[in-house]
């Protein structure tokens, strides 16, 4: 079991987190706790604090090691970036890399073969034609992204932030982006 309440909250919500995007929850348990020791820490560290057998914390490694999240410092001992930016940067590449290329390219087909299908109808065309121009359009705005610095990123991140709770302060705004 963790030392104190507040890192098995933490850990458990990554895992429970992880398992809503559709990624292993003892692989997000164990990156949530490798983040909070943030220093390299043993696999018998690991299982006990964890309470994960053998077998569930080898598959949990390999998936973090898979997804670039974790590595090996030592036989036993395993560590994670301790910087949220780096973290979730590894994360976008690898999803990026694993489902844009395959779904643009499963978009694009799906709408040339439905262009020269006659039984198709025209509106699946034009519905297909949207959804494609949608992720093309996400992938080339993560591709201005990509070129950008890590701290320059940061920086915009953290200015719009600040300008929207501004915004939210001064306008009274709601959801719908009025007062």
């Amino acid at each position: 079991m963790l030392a104190s309440n507040a890192m098995q909250r933490f850990v458990d919500y990554f895992g429970e987190l992880g398992a809503r995007w559709g990624l292993p929850s003892d692989a997000c348990r164990v990156h949530a706790y490798l983040y909070i020791e943030a220093r390299p820490t043993s696999e018998k560290t690991i299982a006990e604090a964890l309470v994960l057998n053998e077998l569930q914390l080898a598959d949990a490694l390999a998936f973090l090691v898979d997804f670039q999240m974790a590595e090996r410092i030592q036989p036993s001992d395993w560590r994670t970036s301790d910087d949220p930016w780096d973290m979730l940067a590894t994360g976008l590449e690898e999803r990026r890399r694993r489902e844009l290329s395959p779904a643009l390219a499963t978009l694009r087909d799906c709408h040339r073969d439905a262009l020269r299908d006659k039984a198709a109808n025209h509106v699946s065309a034009v519905q297909m034609w949207k959804m494609l121009a949608l992720v093309e359009n996400l992938a080339a705005l993560d591709k201005q992204m990509q070129r950008l610095s890590p701290q320059l990123l940061r920086g915009i991140v953290d200015t719009s932030t600040r300008v929207a709770r501004f915004a939210d302060r001064v306008l009274g705004m709601t959801k719908g982006g009025r007062p």
